[in-house]
C-alpha cells in the first residue's frame, strides 16, 4: 500500500513546481529577448542576412535580404525546403548555409571560390543573370549557431553584392595587363628605381644593359653608370626625388655587361611604389644617335680642316704666283748677265749664287705648294734618291728636333716617271703622320730600294700587279694602329686625331697620288709597335730626261722662228723678249690678249709659236690660242704660269697634251721646251 504524501510534502512539491514554472517562463522570456535582439542585429546588418534552424526553416530575413531578393520577411520566415535559394538559382536547392548544417562540402565545387576558416564557410558566386540585372558577383559567408550545450541549432548566412568591386578588379587587371603589355613591348627601357636599386625593369632595359632582371635588382644602379657621369645622374635623381620638375631629359653613359659603353637618354617621374617614393624612368638607347652625332661633329671638323687647308692652299697659290714671277725675273736676268761674263770674273760667281738661290727658292715654293696640295702636276723621269734628299731638310723641320730622321737610300735605283712635287707631298704627309704618332722622342726612317713583285706576292696583297717597282718606305716607332684603323686608313676624311690636332687631310691624298701613278701602297702596323708604309712606284723603262740633258749644246739651242709672247707683267714680258731674242727668235711682245690679237692681225708672215701666260685679264691664254688658231692653223702653243694647279683648273687647263712650263724657269729649260714644242 502506497503511503500518501503529507500536506507539507505536497505543499513543498507545489512550491518546487511553481519555481520551475517561473524559471521556465524566465528562460523563455530571455530566449525571446535574445532572439529579438538577434533579429534586430540581423535586421540592421548592412549585408543581406538570413537565419535557418536545424530543420532548414527560415527564422530571420533582414531588410537588406529583402532588398536584394525582392522577397519580404513575412513571405519567407517559417518556410523551408530550400525556398531561400529560388531568388538566386531559380529553383530550390542547397546553398552555402546548408553546408553548415549538413557538414557536407560536396557542393563547394559549384562556387567560383570556396574556403573554410574554422567553422566559417566563405565563397564567391557568379550568377549570369540575377534578378534581371545581368551578370552578378555575390560574396557569401555562413556560420553555425550553437545552443548552450554546443549543439548546432541553426545557421546564419550573409550575402554581399560585390559586382562593382569585381568589375573594378577586372578593369584594374585589364589595365595592368594592358600597361604590362605596353611596358614589356615598349621600344624604350622602362624601370623603377628605389633606394638606389632597380626594383622593376622591362625586357628592353635588360637587353640594353645586358643583365637579367635578377642581376639588376641585386646591384646598385650607380655601378651601371659610367664613372664620369655618376655625379650628374645622382644629382638629377636627388632633384627628382625632391619633387623638382625637370622638363628636359638628360643623357649619360651606361656600362654594358660586356664592358661596352651605351648612351641612354632618360626622363623620370616621381611615383609611389609599395608605399615608398620611387622614380619611374623612361630611357631611350641613343648610342647610335650619339655615334652619328660624333661622326657628324668629326666630319664637320674635318670639313673645316679641309676648308682651312683649301684657304691656305689658295693663299699659297696667290703668294706663289707673285713669288714665282719675282723669281722668274731674278733668275732670268741673272742668267742673261752670266751669258755676257767670263766665268773667271769675280762677279760671275756672285751671279751664280743668285741663280742657285733663285732655283732653291723655286724648289722651296714647290715643296710648300706640295704640302698645301696646290702644285701643278708635271711628271718627270727622276731618281727617287735625289728627290728624297732634296726634301730631307724640310722634313727635319716638319718632324721636329726631338725625332731622329734616318735615311737609307737604295743603290742603283731604277728611274720612275712622276711629278717630284707629288713625291714631296707623299713624304710630307707620311712624315707628319709619323710625327703625330710619336709621343716624345722617337725615330722616323725613310728608305728606297728596287723591288720586283711576283704573282704570289700580288695574290696576297690586293691591288698589287706583278712587275718592277721602286720602293719608297717610311717607318716610325710611334703608337701604331690596330686592324680596324688600318682598314679605314685611306678612307676620305678618316682620322684618329682629336679636333684641332694633326695637319692637312691625312693619308687619303697619299693613296690618291699612288693610284694616279699606277702604284701600290701598303701599311703595316700593330698597337705599340709603330707603323711602316711601303709605296711601290712602277719602274720607268723609257729614256730618262737626265740622259737627254747631257747634250749641252741642245740645252741652249735656239732658232729663227717667229714667236708671239704674251705676258701681263711688263717686267717679265721685257725679260722674256730679251731671252727669246738672245736665242735667235723673232719676238712680238704683247701685254694683253687684245694687243696680241691686234699684233697678229697686222703681221703679214707666219707666227710659228705662241708663248702665253695662262691667267690674264679679259681673255685667258687657252682662249687666246683658240682664237689665233683660226688665222694660224699651224700655230704651236706653249703656256706658262706662276699660278698653281687649282687656279689653272678653273681655266680648263688640265689637258695633259697641252705644253706647259711652270714659272720660274731657267733659260736652259725655256730653250729646251721651245724646241720640244716647235719640233713636236
Amino acid at each position: 500500500m502506497i503511503e500518501k504524501p503529507t500536506y507539507e510534502e505536497l505543499k513543498q512539491r507545489v512550491k518546487e513546481l511553481e519555481k520551475a514554472e517561473e524559471e521556465r517562463k524566465r528562460t523563455e522570456y530571455m530566449l525571446g529577448e535574445s532572439e529579438r535582439r538577434l533579429r534586430q542585429i540581423i535586421e540592421f546588418l548592412p549585408d543581406a542576412t538570413f537565419v535557418i534552424d536545424i530543420e532548414g526553416k527560415v527564422t530571420a530575413w533582414n531588410h537588406a535580404m529583402q532588398s536584394l531578393t525582392g522577397i519580404k520577411a513575412c513571405d519567407i520566415v517559417g518556410k523551408g525546403d530550400f525556398f531561400y535559394a529560388v531568388p538566386f538559382y531559380g529553383k530550390p536547392r542547397p546553398v552555402l548555409i546548408d553546408m553548415v548544417i549538413t557538414q557536407n562540402q560536396e557542393m563547394a565545387s559549384s562556387y567560383v571560390s570556396f574556403r573554410k576558416e574554422e567553422d566559417r564557410l566563405i565563397s564567391e558566386t557568379y550568377l549570369y543573370d540575377f534578378m534581371g540585372c545581368g551578370p552578378t558577383w555575390l560574396w557569401n559567408t555562413a556560420s553555425p549557431l550553437y545552443n548552450p550545450e554546443g549543439q548546432i541549432v541553426g545557421a546564419i548566412e550573409s550575402i554581399r553584392d560585390i559586382t562593382k568591386r569585381k568589375q573594378a578588379e577586372e578593369a584594374l587587371r585589364e589595365s595592368e595587363e594592358k600597361y604590362r603589355t605596353l611596358i614589356e613591348n615598349a621600344n624604350e627601357a622602362i624601370f623603377v628605381a628605389q633606394d638606389g636599386r632597380l626594383v622593376f625593369v622591362n625586357p628592353i632595359t635588360a637587353l640594353m644593359i645586358g643583365y637579367c632582371p635578377e642581376e639588376l635588382s641585386a646591384r646598385p644602379f650607380v655601378e651601371l653608370i659610367h664613372p664620369e657621369d655618376r655625379e650628374m645622374v645622382l644629382n638629377q635623381h636627388v632633384r627628382r626625388m625632391r619633387g623638382e620638375m625637370l622638363s628636359h631629359p638628360y643623357s649619360f653613359r651606361i656600362i654594358h655587361k660586356d664592358g661596352s659603353i651605351k648612351w641612354g637618354e632618360l626622363n623620370a617621374v616621381l611615383i609611389n611604389w609599395d608605399g615608398k617614393p620611387a622614380t619611374l624612368n623612361f630611357m631611350n638607347d641613343i648610342t647610335e644617335r650619339r655615334r652619328s652625332e660624333q661622326e657628324q661633329e668629326k666630319l664637320q671638323a674635318q670639313l673645316a680642316q679641309a676648308q682651312k687647308m683649301e684657304s691656305v692652299g689658295r693663299l699659297a697659290g696667290g703668294v706663289a704666283h707673285d713669288f714665282n714671277n719675282m723669281l722668274a725675273v731674278i733668275l732670268g736676268y741673272a742668267e742673261m748677265a752670266m751669258e755676257h761674263l767670263d766665268p773667271v770674273q769675280p762677279v760671275y760667281s756672285g751671279l751664280e749664287e743668285i741663280r742657285k738661290a733663285s732655283q732653291r727658292s723655286a724648289d722651296l715654293v714647290k715643296q710648300l705648294l706640295a704640302f698645301a696640295r696646290k702644285q701643278a702636276i708635271v711628271p718627270k723621269v727622276l731618281n727617287l734618291n735625289d728627290t728624297v734628299e732634296g726634301m730631307l731638310k724640310m722634313i727635319r723641320r716638319l718632324i721636329g728636333e726631338n725625332i731622329q730622321l734616318l735615311w737609307h737610300p737604295g743603290a742603283d735605283l731604277w728611274p720612275v716617271n712622276m711629278d717630284p712635287t707629288q713625291i714631296d707631298q707623299i713624304l710630307a704627309n707620311l712624315c707628319v703622320n709619323a710625327r703625330d704618332a710619336i709621343s716624345g722622342a722617337g725615330k722616323v726612317s725613310i728608305e728606297t730600294n728596287n723591288v720586283s713583285l711576283d704573282a704570289y706576292y700580288c695574290s696576297e696583297h690586293a691591288g698589287a700587279v706583278p712587275g718592277d717597282y721602286v720602293l719608297l718606305g717610311v717607318g716610325d716607332n710611334g703608337c701604331g694602329m690596330d686592324g680596324e684603323i688600318l682598314d679605314k686608313l685611306f678612307e676620305p676624311f678618316f682620322t684618329t686625331k682629336e679636333v684641332g690636332k694633326g695637319t692637312g687631310l691625312g693619308l687619303p691624298p697619299v693613296y690618291g697620288i699612288v693610284k694616279q701613278n699606277k702604284g701600290y701602297i701598303y701599311a703595316y702596323s700593330e698597337p705599340g709597335q709603330g707603323s711602316i708604309f711601303k709605296i711601290y712606284i712602277p719602274r720607268y723603262f723609257g729614256q730618262g730626261e737626265e740622259t737627254q740633258k747631257q747634250a749641252p749644246d741642245e740645252s741652249f739651242k735656239g732658232g729663227n722662228e717667229t714667236v708671239l709672247l704674251v705676258e701681263d707683267e711688263p717686267i717679265l714680258l721685257e725679260m722674256g723678249k730679251k731671252i727669246l731674242e738672245k736665242l735667235g727668235y723673232k719676238v712680238f711682245p704683247a701685254e694683253t690678249s687684245a694687243e696680241a690679237l691686234k699684233t697678229a692681225g697686222k703681221h703679214q708672215g707666219d707666227i710659228h709659236l705662241l708663248i702665253t701666260d695662262v691667267i690674264m685679264p679679259e681673255m685667258n691664254g687657252p682662249a687666246l690660242a683658240e682664237k689665233l688658231s683660226a688665222s694660224y692653223p699651224d700655230l704651236k702653243c706653249l703656256f706658262m704660269s706662276g699660278y698653281t694647279a687649282d687656279v689653272i683648273a678653273h681655266q680648263g687647263f688640265l689637258d695633259p697634251k697641252i705644253k706647259f712650263i711652270q714659272k720660274p724657269f731657267s733659260m736652259k729649260d725655256l730653250a729646251a721646251k721651245i724646241r720640244e714644242v716647235l719640233e713636236s
